[in-house]
């Protein structure tokens, strides 16, 4: 942009000052374009060679709340150094479009800087700025989006080769997924599977679908919770009994649940329970394949694949002695650890709006969770993990009074003093505490994300591979 040629009388000297931009009685023109830079809706803001500011018009002084006996006069480095106007000073060269953020206004501009020159000669620059916060925020939203789409697109192609059962699991966390592949693998055979996780995370959920996937899907799965069954009526209820072999059998005995699992799967549920004394037993049978019933003496042969699950950690229990070390190498020939749903943050959400859909079409409503029902499920940590959510959806729905769920509904165990925050923000203004804090937070949401992936996790923060890993041992996340 040039000035227009000054007239003899106007006084110009070649050099921008304030008092330049102050109206002249003498010069028609030159108040024209004061009165034109006042209207304009985008902010203007005028320097000269030394960065002294000359000129702001209204739209400047509203957008950056300021009045205009603090800012003009002054340096702009006082202010917000817009690092692109020295280059434009310094190369006579205009910037379009340079997008920077004002941290003391905290807000993100665009702006258009071009020199003002004067019969060949610099004497200062224009910058013409726009207020594109909400347009960045969403363009940060859009991409993190995109991102979270690009992945989860990822791993639902990644559960497409897998059978129909294995398939439906909900859950698209990418630990849970290897689960699921691993499972799809073992039940391709007859391999004894040993499924271990917390209490309520859906070991049973995860054995009917080996079962169904497997070559005998069309046999039956017989469940059975060896920790709820007396120790004194476990071997029968295993095994089965004949007529007349203790008081109270029933007329014709009785067949075990190895017999009835006969061509398809017996599932025992908390393995780790089984008293000594049955775990000889249930050795023998799976070495033999044949059981005999309890006061009987003629073997059975049987077909059948065992699948346990347990949420205590079986190698310990060996190494204490209530756990025999050759029932354990032969039940855990394929380990499947669930992993807990506090470590699957992306699929608390899934699982509870799948719960709700799934209760709405009961009676026919419409319920919704509100957003701040939503950010507390996703801070909570779940201890009862897919059971617990679950029983909590359904608390939340008998108890919400409108067509939308919100804290009120939830239950008393879910207020704020339950959730688990990230970390503790520094109570410090010291700038490399600060920083050192908002990095590890940036990380670990990124992480939570993500699933723990941590190749999609640097690509969302937009940092390389060398940088990742030196801020994940500085913030020590490498476990």
């Amino acid at each position: 942009m040039a000035l227009p040629q000054d007239k003899p009388d106007s006084g110009f000297s070649g050099e921008l000052d304030v008092a330049f931009f102050l109206p002249n009685e003498h010069d028609e023109r030159h108040n024209l374009i004061l009165e034109m830079l006042e209207s304009l809706p985008d902010s203007i803001l005028i320097i000269n060679t030394k960065t002294l500011i000359c000129y702001v018009n209204k739209s400047y002084l509203d957008l950056f709340n300021i009045q205009k006996e603090r800012i003009v006069g002054r340096h702009l480095s006082k202010f917000e150094p817009l690092a692109r106007i020295h280059d434009v000073l310094s190369t006579k060269h205009a910037v379009i479009g340079d997008i920077s953020h004002i941290y003391s206004a905290k807000m993100d501009v665009i702006s258009n800087i071009a020199p003002l020159m004067h019969k060949g000669k610099l004497i200062g620059a224009i910058a013409q700025m726009r207020n594109i916060t909400d347009e960045v925020r969403i363009s940060k939203e859009l991409e993190h989006f995109k991102s979270l789409t690009q992945y989860l697109k990822s791993e639902l192609s990644s559960k497409e080769a897998l059978p129909l059962p294995l398939r439906n699991v909900l859950g698209h966390n990418h630990k849970f997924v290897d689960v699921l592949r691993m499972a799809s693998k073992a039940a391709d055979s007859d391999v004894n599977v040993c499924i271990d996780g917390e209490s309520g995370v859906g070991k049973e959920v995860l054995a009917d679908a080996i079962h169904y996937s497997s070559k005998r899907s069309e046999g039956p799965i017989i469940k059975i919770n060896c920790a709820a069954i007396a120790e004194s009526l476990l071997e029968s209820e295993l095994f089965g009994y004949e007529q007349g072999s203790f008081t109270g059998a029933q007329k014709g005995g009785k067949a075990g649940k190895f017999e009835v699992a006969n061509g398809g799967t017996i599932f025992l549920d908390e393995i780790g329970e089984m008293p000594l004394s049955m775990q000889v037993k249930l050795l023998r049978v799976l070495q033999q394949k044949t059981v005999e019933r309890v006061g009987g003496t003629k073997s059975i042969e049987l077909d059948f694949r065992l699948i346990t699950a347990t949420n205590r950690d079986l190698a310990k229990l060996v190494e204490e002695g209530s756990f025999r070390e050759d029932l354990y190498y032969r039940i855990d020939v394929v380990h499947l650890s669930i992993p807990p749903l506090r470590e699957r943050p992306e699929d608390i959400i899934l699982y509870a709006n799948y719960f709700l859909e799934e209760m709405n079409s009961k009676d026919r409503r419409t319920l919704k969770f509100l957003p701040e029902v939503i950010e507390v499920f996703n801070k909570y940590h779940w201890p009862g993990n897919v059971r617990e959510l679950r029983n909590c959806v359904e608390y939340a729905k008998l108890f919400s009074t409108d067509n939308s769920i919100g804290l009120d509904a939830l239950p008393a165990k879910m207020n704020a003093s339950s959730i688990v925050p990230p970390s503790t923000k520094p109570n410090t203004y010291k700038l490399n505490e600060l920083v050192g804090w908002t990095e590890r937070e940036a990380i670990l949401s990124a992480l939570r994300i993500t699933g723990n992936n941590k190749t999609q996790a640097m690509k969302m923060l937009g940092i390389s591979r060398r940088c990742f890993y030196q801020k994940l041992e500085k913030y020590d996340l490498l476990a």
